[in-house]
């Protein structure tokens, strides 16, 4: 693991940069800075109350779920997290009993 790094005039400078370069995410800035991860966060938050970042987008995790914010320089109109319908839910639920009933006839028959 990386020494992490405290935060200084220098490293507001290279975060702005980043942000101002491309959109990103907390998990860059530590990347890129060394700082802790809960201190990117609280960057964030911080810029975002000011209206200096906006969430441009969402990256997923492995189950495809919105988890991570996508951070972009300037004030915008943040994007929302999906949110999957009752009626999704309810199919995907079926589907996978549907799988599970066939994955069953199908060990017992071998």
């Amino acid at each position: 693991m990386a020494k992490q790094r405290k935060l200084n005039q220098n490293m507001y400078a290279q975060i702005f940069v980043m942000l101002t370069r491309e959109p990103c995410t907390t998990h860059d800035l530590v990347e890129e800075t060394g700082i802790h991860l809960v201190t990117a966060q609280r960057l964030m938050r911080c810029f975002k109350r000011y209206q200096l970042v906006h969430i441009c987008a969402w990256e997923k995790d492995v189950k495809g779920r919105d988890c991570t914010q996508v951070y972009k320089f300037g004030n915008g109109k943040d994007k929302p997290r999906y949110r999957m319908s009752d009626a999704e839910r309810t199919q995907r639920y079926r589907n996978k009993k549907k799988m599970i009933a066939l994955t069953n006839v199908l060990h017992c028959e071998a």
